[in-house]
């Protein structure tokens, strides 16, 4: 039984330069010679069909080639890994080997139920049956049909998001971390074949770069409480005008900023919702109806949103990869210029200063952060270089189709406006308005003194 893992994150397997996919594709083309040989298999006709159902049941859309490629390696049953970013097609290949064997059953497993739920509804939409099946779901119908067997022929088992092992096990995830006690539950002969080997397995990597996606750093003022980090959100005076993104934060009252005009445009998503709230403001945020979403790890992963133009990240997160993934839900349309902006608090630049230090020691920061990420941030050329080193994503890389990073921006184009949220300018219209309204204030506690004065000198007598 062939597995697959589908990872956005640094793994044992680095990298699939060219020499390295030079070595995956003869691993291919010896599973199909051995095919052919012992069983009569011929790859020409398999990979026409897999390419044909895949357009008659995506209304007309082409299959990428190393979609093909994954989906007849699981065929041929080979163990997969693919590395891809974010958008990139990765959820496709779980289902296309069905299209060769549809009396079979692909196990996806998958870290979210939201994720579960959508992928469900985009297999279902290609004609295939498909269910989530976790808590929110189960039932007895389903626990019957198991024990029954009826799911016993599996083409493959799939680690959807497999980065979120590493990332979520300890914490927001622990069954995560134990998916390799399912080792347990199968024979001996076939748990001897679950290691992983770059002999006998096909591995993709496509690099996790996002060519439509402009990066960028802005630096807080302050912390959680610096608030104001938020103003170029809030510029619109229209509803419409406002771009649609999701905004990773940890404070529930970022929503208070906008004006109330603008606040039935925003939600909030996070774990205090019901399963149903959530579900219809993910359906609206996908329709266009909510502008801004507030949420936290679990919106938007793997989900199909492909309509949003900002991601903000507020205050920098965990690690490069963490930041990647988030930033990677803009711009899922390819044809979005799309922009991520990471708000970094003070801290992460804040040296410690330790009481018996001497020049040459290494510098300790007040806000701990993981050394590929902080190269990231104080990068000074180009923020794709960085990743791309990160990610050992190789030398090829599609040329940004907008702007690249604001380090690029900033050496043709020193004044362009996306350059500085906090400009001078914004800062005097910040500061007159608070003037006027600290002149309003007192005006009013002058007016009511007025009015009362009588009140008050009985008071104070």
């Amino acid at each position: 039984m062939p597995s697959s893992n589908h990872c956005e994150d640094r793994g044992t397997l680095k990298s699939c330069t060219k020499s390295w996919a030079v070595s995956f594709a003869k691993i291919l083309e010896k599973a199909r010679d051995d095919a052919s040989k012992f069983r009569g298999y011929s790859a020409a006709p398999t990979r026409a069909r897999i390419r044909n159902e895949f357009t008659a049941r995506n209304n007309g859309m082409i299959a990428h080639e190393w979609q093909v490629n994954i989906a007849e390696a699981l065929h041929l049953g080979l163990d997969c890994s693919l590395i891809a970013g974010t958008g990139a097609g990765k959820t496709m290949p779980f289902a296309m080997p069905l299209f060769v064997d549809p009396e079979k059953t692909v196990i996806v497993i998958s870290p979210l139920n939201a994720l579960e739920a959508d992928q469900a509804g985009r297999f279902r939409k290609m004609g295939l049956s498909a269910i989530a099946v976790n808590g929110d779901t189960y039932s007895t119908r389903i626990h019957e049909e198991i024990e029954k067997s009826k799911h016993r022929q599996v083409a493959a088992f799939v680690i959807d998001e497999a980065h979120c092992i590493s990332q979520w096990g300890e914490d927001f995830r622990p069954e995560y971390a134990q998916l390799g006690s399912l080792r347990a539950f199968v024979p001996l002969h076939v748990r001897k074949s679950l290691h992983f080997s770059t002999d006998t397995s096909y591995h993709v990597n496509l690099g996790t770069d996002r060519p439509n996606i402009a990066w960028f750093v802005q630096h807080m003022k302050g912390a959680k409480s610096d608030l104001d980090a938020l103003n170029f959100l809030v510029g619109a005076h229209d509803p419409d005008d406002v771009e649609a993104l999701i905004e990773v934060a940890q404070s529930m009252h970022v929503r208070d900023l906008l004006p109330p005009h603008l606040r039935g445009a925003v939600a909030l998503y996070h774990s205090r919702r019901s399963k149903r709230s959530k579900r219809i403001i993910m359906e609206k945020f996908r329709t266009g109806e909510i502008k801004i979403l507030l949420t936290t790890e679990a919106a938007g992963m793997g989900c199909d949103l492909s309509h949003i133009e900002r991601v903000v990240q507020f205050m920098v997160p965990a690690s490069l990869s963490i930041w990647i993934q988030r930033a990677g839900r803009a711009g899922q349309n390819f044809f979005i210029a799309a922009r991520a902006v990471l708000l970094v608090q003070p801290s992460v630049f804040k040296e410690v200063k330790a009481k018996n230090s001497s020049p040459g020691d290494d510098v300790t920061f007040q806000k701990a952060v993981e050394e590929g990420l902080r190269a990231w941030i104080e990068a000074e050329d180009c923020r794709r270089d960085v990743a791309d080193e990160y990610f050992d994503n190789g030398k090829a890389r599609t040329a940004p189709t907008g702007i690249c990073c604001d380090n690029c921006l900033r050496k043709v184009d020193p004044h362009n406006p996306l350059l500085d949220s906090r400009s001078a300018a914004d800062d005097e219209q910040l500061k007159g308005a608070r003037e006027l309204l600290t002149q309003w204030s007192v005006d009013m506690c002058a007016s009511v003194y007025r009015k009362n004065r009588h009140l008050t000198e009985v008071l104070t007598r």
